[in-house]
């Protein structure tokens, strides 16, 4: 049993007096099983406390993703009131993911005990100079915990408007190595675009970034997809810096996007959450990026994620049929990942805030799709991102091996198993 306690709970805010209210989910382990569908209140400083009477008032490691309209800072000082021992990681979102479903306004924890594993969180400052060496003081922080103990698994979560989601991580693999299990997202902020949070212990940040490294041999999988599909030519990036594209074959991006929408270019930049850019880099690598910006004058589009000069574009479209489908197939994928007679002891969940905004009232159904798939009582938790970390394909044929990169507009599955 890799994770031999786990609780998963979701926490709402009632009112400005921080009461919230924390439902409690099966999870099964070899040593117990711990259930209950019960709500109560409770007050913010109590909140934690409430959680892990239910794991025998014991926490290990807890994950926490909360909404942006919340002081952040109170928020995690409650938690940790009552959780004083255990590692805390997790950041501000778009919107929170637990095994109830998808949420808005609310803070989502789950709690991981284990006598295998051990638990290590760390962060790292100033993402709008350099997130490289944001994620590597992030990492080397934890490393410096372990006592010499290898990791197996890094979750990483950096500022959403400030760090640039390539370079963060780069600088966790400089750390990690190449081939290292890095997967996470980028925070965000109900949409704002404005600020957003990181936690790590009893700090809370922005500005950052943070990890969790976890050690032991413990069975992890995951599934990456999007959903939608490449149509057109290719063409290549002839002029780009950063995440700012100038042209596409020497012509202006923004004269072409324009012509590929045809009556719909009226509908920028909303539009474009629909109609995001696939992206085939000089690795091999292939992701999505996802315009949120376009400047007529000048001709440019501004990309959730740098764009590199030499990169293959192709623009792209899809449906919610066919993003919900991609889910399912993601999740079958990491299912099948985990090996035979592995099942699921926990699911972790970053999707594209975009995503989101595509799906509109039909967001709960790519939930269900997951869940239908991996277990609806498996205990899960996750947010909507700025901008996803999981593991690609890099190069071609027998040189192709797993990396993990920075995508726009994915459902990023990772999944434990016991």
């Amino acid at each position: 049993m890799l994770i031999p306690l786990l609780l998963a709970m979701k926490v709402s805010f009632v009112d400005k007096k921080i009461y919230e209210e924390v439902q409690g989910y099966e999870a099964r382990s070899s040593r117990r099983i711990l259930s209950g569908r019960r709500g109560f209140l409770c007050r913010g400083d109590k909140s934690s406390q409430c959680g892990i009477r239910k794991t025998n008032g014991r926490a290990d490691a807890v994950f926490v993703f909360g909404a942006i309209k919340y002081d952040q800072q109170r928020m995690i000082d409650g938690i940790n009131s009552k959780v004083k021992d255990a590692v805390l990681v997790g950041c501000s979102t778009d919107g929170e993911i637990v095994t109830d479903g998808y949420m808005e306004d609310s803070v989502s924890l789950m709690v991981l005990n284990s006598d295998e594993f051990s638990f290590s969180v760390g962060y790292g400052l100033n993402a709008h100079q350099d997130a490289q060496k944001t994620a590597q003081d992030a990492i080397n922080m934890a490393l410096g915990h372990l006592e010499g103990k290898s990791p197996s698994i890094c979750f990483l979560f950096g500022d959403g408007t400030k760090a640039n989601g390539v370079d963060l991580i780069e600088g966790a693999k400089t750390v990690l190595g190449k081939k290292f299990h890095i997967v996470g997202g980028l925070a965000g902020d109900g949409f704002k675009f404005e600020k957003t949070y990181q936690y790590c212990n009893n700090q809370v940040i922005t500005n950052g970034g943070v990890s969790l490294l976890i050690t032991g041999d413990i069975t992890v999988a995951t599934g990456v997809k999007h959903g939608w599909t490449s149509i057109g030519r290719e063409r290549i990036v002839t002029k780009a810096q950063g995440n700012v594209v100038y042209g596409l074959d020497g012509e202006s991006v923004s004269k072409i996007y324009e012509d590929y929408l045809g009556e719909r270019a009226d509908e920028l930049p909303g539009v474009a959450f629909e109609f995001p850019f696939g992206i085939i880099d000089k690795n091999k690598q292939e992701y999505l990026r996802c315009p949120v910006g376009i400047d007529k004058e000048l001709g440019t589009i501004t990309f959730a994620g740098e764009v590199p000069v030499g990169a293959i574009v192709r623009m792209t479209t899809g449906t919610t049929i066919d993003a919900i489908k991609a889910a399912r197939e993601a999740s079958e994928h990491a299912l099948s990942g985990l090996g035979q007679g592995v099942t699921p002891a926990a699911i972790f969940i970053f999707d594209c805030c975009a995503r989101k905004k595509v799906f509109g009232r039909r967001t709960q159904k790519e939930i269900d799709a997951i869940q239908g798939v991996l277990g609806e009582k498996v205990p899960m938790i996750g947010f909507y991102t700025y901008g996803e970390i999981a593991p690609v394909v890099e190069g071609t044929g027998t040189g192709t091996i797993g990396t993990s990169a920075f995508h726009n507009l994915t459902d990023a599955i990772v999944v434990f198993g016991k």
